[in-house]
């Protein structure tokens, strides 16, 4: 009884969503369900296949009939004289009716399915792994639209496994370096090269943090872009926020010579998680005190921009090369000097979007680097 209950409320909600958008839907956009709804495409797909049926059934109807009444009017008349003979007209007629069925059912036909075939053998070799297969377009528009699902699939099939490949890659160099460190100093102390104390145990320490942090992150970026990163929101304002990432950062900026300046155009209140956004805004001001000379600046802004919070980290530093600005949300991208593993902005734009925000991020040599952060 509850179930069925259940399942009529939850085929009202979606008769009703059809016509008109849920409260989730953003405000002045149109709603696709507006007006008369669209018919499914396996819908159509089976009115399709009806209509050939109705003619091929219209093919026989008129095939039998011909068979059967045909004798009894067909042929030339017995003589000139008697003139033409009556019924001699639709023979013929029928026959190019019956030809023209033909054409056409094999044409639709072939329209249709002969591009899924293509579809078929491609889907094998997808199978295999090759992930390259891509599959021509053609026939009516549905079935066009299936074959450009196709090769979107594959596309983002081989993007996956590329990106999967540089990642074992990456994860492979960024480990091997704290490794081969730990390894070569305790092979030295059991060979007593190195004495068992505290000066040559501290490095291998600093090591496994280390690995630990490259694994921390690795987890953090993984979840977040898998989408069960947790998050714990709650209503904050994200002015007392940015105060108090700029309070913290003061002191370290300003003992090597930079200043840090908060610009509070407006107090927005938003649920998100307080944790996550820290880190994220620590994280670009840790870049931006890294790279931003002595007698540069840090700017924390925020402002209110219709119903969303912009945030703005700008710095004075020494910026990037339009190539390296365009790479640097990707995984395991890092400057030659830098100590980090290269994952923190990575991990950035991961936690901005699985706030539902964006960032974006401007750069240029000796010009400084602005990121835009979008929260609603």
């Amino acid at each position: 009884m509850g179930w069925a209950t259940g399942s009529s409320m939850w085929a009202r909600q979606r008769r009703s969503h059809s016509h008109h958008p849920p409260p989730w839907w953003p405000e002045g956009e149109p709603w696709p369900g507006q007006g008369r709804p669209p018919v499914p495409r396996s819908r159509r797909l089976r009115r399709r296949l009806f209509v050939f049926a109705g003619c091929i059934f219209l093919l026989f109807v008129v095939a039998g009939f011909i068979v059967n009444h045909a004798g009894e009017n067909w042929g030339p008349p017995a003589n000139d004289k008697d003139g033409p003979q009556e019924g001699f007209w639709w023979p013929p007629v029928a026959l190019l009716l019956v030809g023209s069925l033909i054409f056409i059912v094999v044409r639709k036909i072939t329209r249709t399915f002969a591009p899924l075939e293509g579809v078929m053998d491609a889907a094998g070799r997808v199978a295999e792994g090759d992930y390259s297969v891509r599959v021509v377009t053609g026939g009516p528009p549905d079935v066009q639209r299936v074959l450009a699902t196709f090769n979107t699939m594959t596309e983002r099939l081989a993007t996956n496994e590329a990106q999967r490949k540089h990642l074992l890659s990456d994860i492979a160099h960024e480990l091997r370096t704290p490794l081969a460190v730990v390894q070569g100093t305790i092979e030295g102390m059991i060979d007593d090269v190195y004495p068992k104390d505290s000066e040559h145990l501290a490095p291998l320490l600093d090591q496994t943090r280390v690995i630990s942090r490259l694994l921390d992150d690795l987890q953090t970026v993984a979840t977040a872009e898998a989408g069960m990163l947790a998050l714990h929101r709650s209503a904050s304002d994200l002015a007392d926020l940015l105060r108090d990432v700029a309070g913290s950062w003061t002191p370290i900026a300003a003992g090597r010579g930079i200043a840090m300046t908060t610009v509070i155009r407006d107090s927005v209140v938003l649920d998100f998680d307080a944790g996550r956004i820290r880190q994220v805004l620590d994280n670009l001001v840790t870049n931006a005190v890294r790279y931003t000379p002595e007698g540069g600046t840090i700017t924390l802004e925020l402002t209110a921009v219709g119903g969303e919070a912009e945030v703005v980290v700008r710095d004075t530093g020494r910026g990037m090369t339009p190539d390296d600005a365009a790479r640097m949300f990707e995984r395991f991208v890092k400057s030659a000097d830098s100590g980090g593993s290269g994952l923190g902005l990575a991990i950035v734009r991961s936690l901005i979007e699985a706030h539902g925000g964006t960032i974006s991020a401007t750069s240029g040599l000796r010009q400084g680097t602005t990121f835009t952060i979008r929260l609603r």
